[in-house]
């Protein structure tokens, strides 16, 4: 989905929104007469050119009763982006909340619900707890620090069971829960999307790629068990995340293979591209399989 169609959907979304409410507001009044009262007192104190503070006193008090009935929430529909109030547009550029919109809906994919404050390190070993409190409490400084941080990349390395999904989800959800764009897939999503646009001559081949590449933070799971596709999988993992490094953004991905297995999957030209000391900051997850 692009730019316009998304700004489109989000403001008519709003207007649908809008109109519930005010359908919702009608229905009240005629339900509860000292709403209805309150609004005509309202309405009167405009048309009669009434003073703002007694305008806006009559206003509170129409508030009160809303909140009295407890009816609030269905009476009234406030946009979701405080920036551009729904429209999706901002002095004639979209607004952030319109790209948000246009990658999730073409791509379509989004974190596992899982948050810091859901991370329970009493599931842990004893031996590994303290290890994995030191890196959730780094990585929740690296999610405040975000967008400027040191590294750009986010290795998470582990065998099969470590938490190394739990932790991206968590890092996932908090940025996003500030209002940045993310993407979480799976390696085999990630795959899919570079695949149809390699095969693809629709309209719209490019915006699965085009979101890959401009979100503020791409999350992909689970790295290596993937297809290697000839001419997809390596060119494109390498392509979209330089294009994302050369514009400061930031890739977080979690695999079971180490830097060997992974030199060996990738060939040296993508791992040291991609996961080298200067841009990434690799972590090891070790421990038990936590699902079994």
């Amino acid at each position: 989905m692009n730019l316009r169609n998304a700004a489109n959907l989000i403001e008519s979304e709003y207007l649908a929104r809008k109109a519930e409410a005010d359908a919702n507001y009608r229905a009240a009044m005629e339900e509860h007469r000292e709403l209805y009262e309150a609004e005509k007192a309202v309405r009167c104190a405009m048309l009669d050119g009434k003073s703002e503070q007694e305008i806006t006193a009559l206003e509170k008090a129409k508030q009160n009763i809303i909140d009295k009935l407890g009816i609030a929430d269905v009476v009234t529909a406030l946009p979701r982006c405080a920036v551009c109030g729904d429209t999706g547009r901002i002095g004639g550029k979209f607004c952030d909340c319109a790209r948000r919109r246009a990658a999730k809906e073409s791509v379509g994919d989004s974190a596992p619900p899982f948050s810091f404050a859901d991370s329970d390190m009493s599931v842990f070993d004893a031996s590994d707890r303290e290890l994995m409190e030191i890196t959730y409490k780094n990585m929740k400084i690296f999610c405040d620090k975000f967008p400027q941080t040191k590294n750009i990349n986010l290795l998470l390395i582990g065998n099969v069971g470590t938490g190394k999904t739990c932790l991206a989800s968590a890092i996932a959800n908090e940025i996003e829960s500030r209002d940045y764009s993310v993407l979480f897939l799976s390696a085999f999503r990630f795959n899919d999307i570079c695949l149809k646009y390699h095969t693809s001559f629709d309209a719209s081949r490019s915006d699965g790629l085009n979101a890959l590449i401009e979100t503020d933070l791409l999350v992909i799971d689970d790295l290596g068990t993937e297809s290697l596709l000839k001419n997809v999988t390596l060119e494109y993992l390498y392509t979209v995340i330089s294009e994302r490094m050369n514009a400061g953004r930031h890739t977080l991905i979690t695999t079971n293979l180490n830097e060997k297995a992974l030199e060996a999957r990738y060939g040296e030209r993508v791992t040291s591209r991609l996961f080298s000391n200067r841009v990434c900051l690799t972590l090891g997850l070790a421990g038990k399989d936590l699902r079994k």
